[in-house]
């Protein structure tokens, strides 16, 4: 890892230098192992990713999720890079599947071959978006990040044939509790965007047939200077009885939240959407 780390620096002198942050989501082998590899791909296409931010013209935060699959996992991973000002340029997301991971431990099938797929992946976009970037011999990443979550249907009332749902007049987010730092706020706004790019009709008020989704995040200690965090969201219906629950679950660095959330709120987003769109009735 030191050869890496410290060759770094002397890459080409006109690449763009890209400082790697701590990556959120995984396990600190999986972390590590992938910051190698992303400088490593990063050198093919001229560009030079390093940690820490001395020099650097821009910098790359990654937050990683592990679902479990009928066969093996999922693992999805968005990078957002922004400027020496702090602002966004560039986003990249995508998914790989790890064939040896299981319910228990998603991160189990996370191998040298999927973690070179994310670097290579991963920097060839970064290589098409960033100037001075230089394309190498692997897939652009256009995939979105996959559900890492599971969704839980309340029990049906009674054994007869229900009467069908009425026409649902729109779906209103609910406030989100309990979050760190910009959380509340941006995991609101980042569902807000993916139901509405999903086709669901998002409404201000509770006036009608709405339905209704809010948000419950907990974080508990997972000692060391780690964390976990569960966000728990709830889909009611127009009288308020619980359609369902949708619920993500991660282990990060503590304190890792408590600012801006980022590209963490949309990667959650992004994950719980689907779920909650599957407990909502077909014609919202």
């Amino acid at each position: 890892m030191g050869g890496l780390l410290s060759g770094a620096g002397s890459l080409f002198g006109g690449s763009p230098k890209i400082a790697v942050a701590p990556i959120i989501g995984a396990p600190e082998s999986v972390t590590k192992e992938l910051t190698q590899a992303l400088i490593v791909a990063g050198n093919d296409r001229n560009l030079t990713l390093m940690p820490g931010t001395e020099g650097a013209n821009y910098t790359l935060r990654g937050y990683l999720l592990a679902a479990p699959e009928r066969q093996g996992s999922k693992i999805s991973y968005i990078w957002d890079v922004t400027d020496a000002e702090g602002t966004r340029v560039t986003r990249v997301s995508g998914e790989e599947t790890a064939a040896r991971g299981t319910s228990s431990n998603p991160w189990r099938g996370v191998d040298d071959k999927v973690i070179r797929s994310i670097a290579n992946n991963t920097t060839s976009q970064l290589a098409a978006d960033l100037p001075g970037g230089r394309s190498a011999s692997a897939p652009a990443v256009a995939a979105a990040p996959a559900a890492a979550t599971t969704a839980t249907a309340a029990a049906p009332a009674a054994a007869a044939k229900p009467a069908p749902a009425p026409k649902p007049s729109g779906v209103v987010v609910g406030p989100v509790t309990g979050a760190p730092g910009d959380g509340s706020r941006s995991l609101a706004t980042a569902l807000k965007k993916k139901l509405y790019a999903d086709g669901v009709k998002l409404v201000n008020g509770t006036s009608g047939n709405v339905y209704t989704v809010k948000g419950i995040v907990k974080l508990t200690d997972a000692g060391g200077s780690k964390e976990k965090i569960q966000i728990d969201w709830q889909v009611l219906d127009p009288n308020g009885k619980r359609l369902g629950t949708v619920s993500q679950q991660n282990t990060i660095p503590k304190g890792s939240l408590n600012g801006p959330w980022g590209a963490i709120a949309d990667a959650a987003a992004g994950a719980a959407a689907d779920g909650i769109v599957k407990l909502l009735p077909k014609s919202s």
